[in-house]
C-alpha cells in the first residue's frame, strides 16, 4: 500500500464505532461529553485533534470493543522476570537508548509489549535478534489506541523501522513469527533507538519546497533524499507555470535508488498528472499553481536519492 494511501487508511481507521474522533486545531481540548461510549471514556489530544481511548484496566480488541483485561486477552503465565506483558495495558517501558534487553518467548504462544512515549515525526528503529532456541522473531507497531501501524518478521533477526505521527504512547509487540509454521520460543535481545527527524515530509501539509534552476545553468544545485523507513513517501512542492517544460534528472552513483516520481496538481491531490520512473522525467501541467512532487520506492524499500531540478 502506498505511504500516503496508507495514511488515509489509518485515518479511517481511527474512525471507529467505539472511538469517538473530533477534528480541532492545536487547541483542542477534552471535555466531559467528548468520550461516552461504555468502557472507552479516556480522552486524550493527539496531533491537534480529541481522541477516546479505552478506560484503565481495559484492553481495545481488533473489533474496536473494549474489554476488561483478563485471563482471555491479556495472558497470565510464567516466563522471563517481564511476565505478565501480553498486552498493551500491561506493556513495559521500553526507551530508545540503544542499549540492549534481553526477554525471551516462553511459552509457545507468549506475546511480549513494550510501551514508548514518542515524538511526533521521529523515527525509530527497533531491533530484535534470537539467541539461541527455534524463534524466529516477529515485532509489530501499534499506536496508543490500539490501531497497527506496520511489522517485519526477522530471518532470523527482525529489524523495523517506522514514523511516529504524533507525541503520544505507541507500542511494540514481539512474538514468534507465523511465517514459522512450527511452534517456537527462546531468548531474544530487544534494541530500540531514537534515528531522527524525517528528511521530508510525507504529507503535503509537510512537503519540502523546491525551486527549479534554469536548464541553460552548467551547475544546477541538487535535491538529497533518502527513504527513511518502510513505505516512507518525500513531498516537494513547487509553483509551476502553465505549459512551461520542468525536468527531473537523477544522479545514478552506485548505491543511491531511482524513485517512483508522480506528479500533482495542487488542486487535486487524489489523480497523478503522471507516473515516471525514470533517470529524466520532463512534464508540463496544464495550470498554474502549486505542484507536488510525490517520490517512493514501489517495493517499499529504504534508499537514498539526488536529482536536478530544472526548467
Amino acid at each position: 500500500m502506498r505511504a500516503h494511501t496508507f495514511l488515509l487508511a489509518l485515518a479511517a481507521a481511527l474512525v471507529t464505532p467505539g472511538c469517538v474522533v473530533n477534528g480541532g486545531d492545536d487547541g483542542a481540548v477534552c471535555t466531559v461529553s467528548t468520550c461516552r461510549e461504555p468502557n472507552r471514556t479516556q480522552c486524550v489530544v493527539e496531533g491537534g485533534e480529541t481522541r477516546c481511548l479505552c478506560d484503565v484496566g481495559y484492553v481495545s480488541r481488533p473489533s474496536g470493543v473494549c474489554e476488561p483485561v483478563s485471563a482471555a486477552n491479556c495472558a497470565v503465565h510464567a516466563g522471563d522476570s517481564a511476565e505478565p506483558d501480553d498486552c498493551q495495558a500491561r506493556a513495559w517501558a521500553l526507551v530508545a537508548d540503544g542499549r540492549p534487553n534481553t526477554r525471551s518467548i516462553d511459552p509457545i504462544g507468549d506475546l511480549d509489549f513494550f510501551r514508548f512515549e514518542a515524538r511526533a515525526g521521529r523515527i525509530y528503529s527497533v531491533t530484535v535478534v534470537p539467541e539461541g532456541g527455534s524463534l524466529l522473531p516477529r515485532v509489530d507497531a501499534f499506536d496508543q489506541g490500539g490501531v497497527w501501524l506496520d511489522a517485519v518478521d526477522g530471518r532470523p533477526r527482525a529489524e523495523l523501522t517506522f514514523k511516529t505521527p504524533t507525541s503520544a504512547p505507541y507500542f511494540l509487540r514481539v512474538s514468534h513469527s507465523p511465517v514459522d509454521v512450527s511452534a517456537a520460543t527462546g531468548p531474544y535481545v530487544v534494541t530500540f533507538t531514537e534515528v531522527g527527524d524525517d528528511d521530508h515530509g510525507d504529507v503535503p501539509e509537510f512537503a519540502t519546497e523546491i525551486i527549479p534552476d534554469l536548464a541553460s545553468d552548467p551547475s544546477p544545485g541538487s535535491v538529497f533524499g533518502r527513504f527513511n523507513f518502510r513505505r516512507d513517501e518525500d513531498w516537494f512542492e513547487f509553483s509551476a507555470t502553465a505549459g512551461r517544460p520542468y525536468r527531473l534528472v537523477f544522479d545514478g552513483p552506485s548505491g543511491r535508488v531511482l524513485p517512483v516520481v508522480e506528479v500533482y496538481l495542487g488542486s487535486d491531490l487524489q489523480r497523478p498528472l503522471l507516473t515516471r520512473q525514470n533517470p529524466t522525467v520532463d512534464f508540463t501541467v496544464p495550470s498554474s499553481g502549486p505542484v507536488f512532487l510525490v517520490m517512493y520506492l514501489p517495493d517499499g524499500s529504504q534508499g537514498s536519492y539526488a536529482f536536478n531540478f530544472l526548467e
